[in-house]
C-alpha cells in the first residue's frame, strides 16, 4: 500500500500545483484585462512613453500581482484541491487503473485517503498565509490598480470619525504611510456627555507615534478654542502642545475607509480590536473571526463532496461524474457566499444577536453540507 499511496499522493500534488498555477493565472489575467486602463495610467502619470512605457507596465503588473497572489490564494484555497483531486481520480479511472486496484482487493474509498490527508495538510498553508504572510503585506495589498508601484495607498480625507469619548476627528488628508502615518489640516471637536461641542482643536499636521503611551497623535502648530457654549467667553490657546490620544488609530481609520481591510488582519489582532470601545466595522470583524475558523473545515467538506462524485471505476460515467462534482461544489460556494454576506448583517436576526449571528452564519454551510458529505462517502460502491 505504501507504493500505491505514494503514487496517488505524488499525482495529486502535481495536479495541485498545476491547478494552482492555472486558476491563479486565470484570475490574474481576467483582473488585469478589466483593470488594464488603471494599470496603464501609472505609466501616464510618470510620463513614460514608447518602450520605457511598456517596460514600466510590466514592472507595475509584477509589483502589484506578486502581492495579490497571496490574497487570491485565500479565495481559491477551497477550489484548488477539488480540481486537483478530480483530475487525479478521473485520470486513473479513464486509464482503468481504478479497476485494476479494485480487483486487487483495495476499496475505492481507500484510494482517496492520501488525497484527503494531503488536503488537510495543505490547509495549513492557508492558515500561514492568513495569519503571517498577508498581514505583513497590508500596505501593499491596500493599493488600488492605479496605485501599483507605490509603497502604500494614496491619501484620502477623514470625515467625522468618533472616538471613545464622543469627540469628532476630521482631516483634509490622511496618508497611510507604513512607517509613519500622518494627517494634514486636522480638526478635533471635543464634546461633553450631551454631545455638545465644548472645545475645538486645529492643527496643521498630526503624526502617529505608536510607541508612546500605547499610541498617540503628535499635533503640529495646534490651537485649542474653548468656550463654545452659550454665555461662555471664548478663549484661544495658540500654543497647544498636548498630543491627541484616543481609540482612533491608523487601524481604525483603515477599518473606517476600507471594507476589505479586516480580511487582511491576523486573528489575534481581530480579537484585540473587538475588545476596544467603539471599534469601527465590528460586524465585519466578527464575520472574519468566525469564518477564519470555519473556512479550512469547509474546504475539506467541499473536497469530501467532490471525491464521491468522481470516484468511479466506469470510464463511461466520467462526464456525469464531472457534472455532479461541479454542481456540488457550486452549491457549496454559493451557500458560503450567501452566509458570508448575511454574517455582517446581524440586524436581520433582531436585537441581541450582534455577537451570535456571525458565528451562526459561519457554521451554516458546515451544518448543511457536512452530513451530505458523510452520506455520499457512505454510498460509494467499493
Amino acid at each position: 500500500m505504501r507504493i500505491l499511496d505514494r503514487y496517488v499522493l505524488v499525482t495529486f500534488l502535481k495536479n495541485y500545483l498545476l491547478s494552482f498555477m492555472i486558476l491563479i493565472g486565470l484570475y490574474i489575467v481576467l483582473d488585469m484585462l478589466f483593470n488594464f486602463d488603471d494599470l496603464m495610467s501609472v505609466q501616464t502619470k510618470e510620463g513614460l512613453t514608447g518602450f520605457a512605457s511598456w517596460t514600466g507596465l510590466v514592472k507595475t503588473i509584477a509589483d502589484y500581482y506578486f502581492y495579490q497572489i497571496f490574497l487570491i490564494f485565500v479565495s481559491m484555497s477551497g477550489i484548488i484541491p477539488i480540481v486537483a483531486a478530480s483530475f487525479t481520480l478521473m485520470r486513473m479511472s479513464r486509464q482503468n487503473e481504478l479497476s485494476a486496484i479494485l480487483s486487487a482487493g483495495v476499496p475505492l474509498l481507500r484510494m482517496a485517503l492520501p488525497i484527503i490527508i494531503a488536503a488537510v495538510v495543505l490547509n495549513g498553508i492557508l492558515l500561514v498565509d492568513q495569519e503571517v504572510i498577508v498581514p505583513a503585506m497590508i500596505p501593499k495589498l491596500m493599493r488600488s490598480h492605479n496605485e501599483a508601484g507605490q509603497e502604500a495607498a494614496n491619501g484620502f480625507p477623514v470625515g467625522r470619525m468618533q472616538d471613545e469619548n464622543g469627540n469628532l476627528l476630521l482631516a483634509s488628508k490622511y496618508f497611510p504611510d507604513p512607517k509613519a502615518p500622518y494627517m494634514l489640516k486636522v480638526q478635533i471637536v471635543e464634546c461633553n456627555e450631551q454631545n455638545l461641542p465644548v472645545a475645538w482643536i486645529t492643527a496643521d499636521q498630526a503624526d502617529w507615534q505608536p510607541r508612546i503611551n500605547g499610541g498617540q497623535w503628535k499635533l503640529t502648530h495646534a490651537q485649542r478654542l474653548t468656550g463654545l457654549q452659550p454665555g461662555v467667553t471664548p478663549h484661544i490657546d495658540a500654543d497647544y502642545r498636548k498630543p491627541y490620544k484616543s481609540s482612533i488609530t491608523p487601524e481604525e481609520i483603515a477599518l473606517y475607509r476600507y471594507k476589505d481591510y479586516v480580511n487582511l488582519l491576523p486573528t489575534e489582532r481581530i480579537n484585540l480590536l473587538l475588545q476596544r470601545p467603539l471599534a469601527y466595522g465590528i460586524n465585519q470583524l466578527l464575520r472574519v473571526k468566525h469564518t477564519r475558523f470555519t473556512q479550512p473545515l469547509m474546504n475539506i467538506i467541499m473536497l469530501l463532496l467532490a471525491i464521491p462524485s468522481v470516484l468511479t471505476r466506469a470510464p463511461g460515467q466520467l462526464k456525469a461524474a464531472a457534472m455532479k462534482c461541479l454542481v456540488y461544489s457550486g452549491l457549496c460556494m454559493v451557500t458560503v457566499f450567501v452566509s458570508t454576506m448575511l454574517a455582517s448583517q446581524p440586524q436581520i436576526a433582531g436585537p441581541g444577536w450582534e455577537w451570535q449571528w456571525p458565528a451562526l452564519m459561519a457554521w451554516v454551510p458546515i451544518i448543511i453540507f457536512g452530513p451530505c458529505a458523510v452520506y455520499l462517502l457512505d454510498r460509494i460502491e467499493t
